[in-house]
């Protein structure tokens, strides 16, 4: 067996291992951790048991490391309890109409440092910033738990454990956060702030989403008309947007430059989006997605990316390994990146008669909604019927809307008029395709059903890549 696909079994070992780590305790992994060393011994000299053996260990500590970082909460032992607390505002803060979220790291509780986060729900004045070490009392409360919705989950992917509403804050110190970041952030604000002035609701808004990702401050009726018409994804940092947006940007600049070049610049222009958002955890996540996304979009040959993508999301995984159960922007995003893939090049054969031009945008967009059909259902219930469409209609513009909205920043007018052109064409596009009757339409599903989907869709992907290798001239 080649060590490339060896390699790849054990990526896809570790990862499948931490998904499973949430439904398996220590005593079952101790003892699949003794059968899959017994039957490697045994069988030492048999290649096929021995990676088989070897694989089953990665998997199962893929499954001890979810098990140990899920399970470790520092806080749990204060709930319910009005405390003092000191720590550091470790992310920028979530600012809303009438109040702020802070995430407070670096704790320390009666001369205890702790490792667990905790989220403060504050008022929206005074403003808070990013590095400042605040002291605070309030009481410690563990996340609700609701029917169809864990909160206590989604916020222990990003390491917090614990909320406080309305803390009494009587002590703040500036400069104890990454100074780097900090400065980002401050960029970052300015940024938007500038466009706050120079374009009308809800184009800038709008901008702001897809540009920095910003969707705090986007009218809720805008954000149902995305919902419905499948395009939520362009006010998303995901893998999947920053893909599509640089393969624009290196179509575009094809024409000046050569291949490589554009290709490079392309590659430039994600890193520096990264950093124009702040350059959080997620953001850097889905650069790198970006990145493998264009490399697979530009390598001939798709073996060459197969190892790079399994070790990428193995490594983002090992890191947080909660981002495969509770971050489903996570999902999203390296679930498009796989039907870009993996799918995209069956399309792409079947739309041959389709225009180039239309191509572009049809292809990834139809096979990143393939391969994302089932989550969506699962977690939304709904089934957007004309996602296809608009997206092919509306996807083009997005990156000159990006490209004239930068622009207009530094340099107002004729770029703010462009800007206003093309955002406006967009959410008239949005919103008209919203109100269509059929446009959405309610449709759960759930793991089961899922399940088989993938199985059935990866049968299907197999059977083509089969007939594929078979009709090459030797």
């Amino acid at each position: 067996m080649p060590k490339s696909k060896i390699f790849l079994i054990f990526c896809i070992a570790f990862i499948v291992g931490v998904f499973f780590g949430r439904f398996i305790n220590y005593q079952i992994m101790a003892i699949l951790a003794m059968i899959f060393i017994i039957a490697g011994t045994i069988a030492f000299r048999n290649q096929r048991v021995l990676i088989l053996a070897i694989a089953g260990i990665i998997a199962l500590l893929g499954s001890l490391r979810f098990a140990t970082d899920y399970r470790q909460n520092d806080l749990e032992q204060f709930y319910d309890q009005e405390l003092v607390l000191q720590g550091v505002i470790v992310e920028e803060p979530d600012v809303r109409s009438d109040k702020t979220f802070l995430t407070v790291g670096k704790l320390i509780i009666n001369n205890q440092q702790l490792e667990s986060k905790i989220l403060l729900r504050v008022s929206r004045f005074p403003e808070y910033e990013y590095g400042q070490m605040i002291n605070f009392e309030g009481k410690i409360l563990e996340p609700k738990e609701f029917e169809d919705f864990s909160y206590k989950n989604y916020l222990s992917r990003y390491g917090i454990d614990a909320v406080v509403y309305n803390p009494k804050i009587f002590e703040i110190e500036e400069g104890f956060g990454n100074p780097v970041r900090a400065l980002l952030i401050q960029i970052k604000k300015k940024f938007t702030h500038r466009l706050e002035i120079l374009l009308p609701e809800p184009q800038n808004s709008f901008l702001a989403g897809i540009l920095v990702g910003m969707r705090k401050t986007i009218p809720q009726d805008l954000l149902d008309s995305l919902s419905i018409t499948g395009t939520t994804h362009v006010i998303a940092i995901s893998g999947f947007n920053i893909t599509i947006i640089a393969s624009a940007i290196n179509w575009f600049l094809i024409f000046f430059f050569n291949r490589r070049i554009s290709f490079i610049l392309a590659l430039v222009t994600i890193v520096l989006f990264v950093i124009m958002v702040g350059a959080s955890a997620s953001a850097v996540r889905a650069g790198i997605m970006g990145i493998l996304g264009m490399l697979a979009l530009n390598i001939g040959r798709r073996k060459n990316i197969n190892n790079a993508l399994a070790l990428t999301a193995a490594v983002m995984v090992a890191i947080n390994p909660q981002i495969l159960h509770f971050d489903l922007g996570f999902l999203l995003s390296f679930a498009a990146l796989m039907g870009l893939v993996f799918i995209g090049p069956i399309l792409t054969q079947y739309f041959c008669r389709v225009p180039k031009f239309i191509n572009f945008y049809l292809v990834p967009s139809t096979a990143a909604y393939i391969a994302t059909l089932p989550i969506i259902l699962i977690y939304f219930s709904r089934l957007s019927a004309v996602a296809i469409p608009v997206n092919v209609l509306i996807l083009y513009f997005i990156p000159l809307a990006m490209l004239f909205g930068f622009l207009a920043a530094f340099l107002p007018y004729p770029f703010i008029w462009l800007a206003w052109g093309v955002l406006t064409y967009v959410l008239t596009v949005v919103e008209w395709a919203s109100k269509i009757p059929w446009a959405s339409f309610s449709f759960s599903t759930n793991w089961y059903v899922g399940a088989v989907y993938y199985i059935l869709l990866i049968g299907l992907i197999w059977l083509w890549n089969q007939k594929q290798n078979n009709s090459q001239p030797l």
